[in-house]
């Protein structure tokens, strides 16, 4: 799935084929099986899976039974367009409006329920792409957001778009993914949307800077502080409450990209040292025991898994 891919669906059965390879095994109902279309248009960037559905009424559940140890894990993020839809995970039952976003682990049972035709774009993104933050994300499923001013305008405006012009390059689109995935992680905090104070709004603006300056090797505490107007003091006091300091979730997050790279059957023939470079990280002299204190697994674990 390098390419968009249109499809055009008649049937609950085709629909229920289609979205099970795509995001996971599902089961669908609607009306009727023969009184069901749907449109859907989709694309894969990078590690990322994103899908237009147009559908008339139906029911998608994602049932115990489906679920097994060789699906993938994702998280799905959906933003609706149009029509009423309900989501159900975790014992919580949210009505979803148009305009707001949500998120569904599929490594648990879920519904979405759309009494009448429905527009939503999805967003799958793998666990390991979304780092340490997944877990507190999956606490928050069908817990909807209104991505509305700031980061999540720009969410919801790329999460619209970003199926009808992509680029083609293939490292282009990977940086598309980190971006939109650098987005997410900033619209779900840790606060209730209802909650959310300036704090917060503050740590997910610079997280977001963060995220899209990986590559830049002068990131540091103190250029991230004077570009946010902030002391260095106080933009440590922001991330004493998390379970890693500023620096420490930065070379988390630099050497998540690297371990993933690493494992790219794109990177078979890029060094260590361009990979590592394209991160920020330009001294490889101790890359490898941070990866195997990080993830397990040395520079030679990694380049021998993509050959497995």
């Amino acid at each position: 799935m390098t390419d968009r891919h249109d499809l055009h669906l008649t049937g609950t059965e085709a629909f229920e084929a289609v979205a099970s390879s795509l995001f996971a095994p599902l089961r669908v109902t609607g009306p009727g099986p023969q009184e069901f279309d749907a449109v859907v248009n989709h694309t894969a960037i990078g590690p990322v899976v994103v899908a237009r559905i147009q559908a008339t009424a139906a029911t998608v559940t994602r049932g115990s039974r489906s679920i097994t140890s060789s699906d993938v894990e994702w998280m799905h993020f959906t933003l609706h367009h149009h029509g009423p839809l309900t989501a159900t995970q975790d014992d919580r039952t949210t009505t979803v409006k148009p305009g707001e976003l949500f998120a569904c682990d599929n490594t648990r049972p879920y519904r979405l329920i759309g009494a009448d035709p429905s527009d939503m774009t999805v967003l799958c993104v793998p666990w390991a792409s979304l780092g340490r933050h997944a877990h507190s994300i999956s606490r928050r499923t069908v817990l909807p957001i209104s991505p509305q001013g700031g980061i999540g305008s720009l969410l919801g405006h790329a999460l619209s778009a970003v199926n009808e012009d992509l680029p083609r390059q293939g490292v282009a689109r990977t940086h598309l993914a980190d971006a939109l995935t650098a987005l997410l992680l900033a619209a779900f905090s840790e606060t209730t949307p209802e909650r959310a104070s300036v704090t917060s709004e503050l740590v997910d603006r610079i997280r977001a800077y963060a995220l899209a300056h990986l590559g830049d090797s002068q990131l540091s505490a103190e250029t991230v502080a004077r570009q946010h107007r902030i002391s260095v003091r106080h933009l440590h006091a922001l991330f004493r409450g998390g379970d890693l300091t500023f620096t420490a979730w930065v070379r988390h997050e630099r050497l998540l990209r690297i371990r993933r790279d690493l494992l790219a059957s794109a990177s078979s023939d890029v060094s260590t040292a361009t990979i590592a470079a394209r991160w920020g990280v330009h001294d490889t002299k101790h890359l490898g025991r941070a990866l195997k204190r990080e993830f397990g697994e040395t520079v030679s674990d990694l380049r021998r898994g993509r050959r497995a």
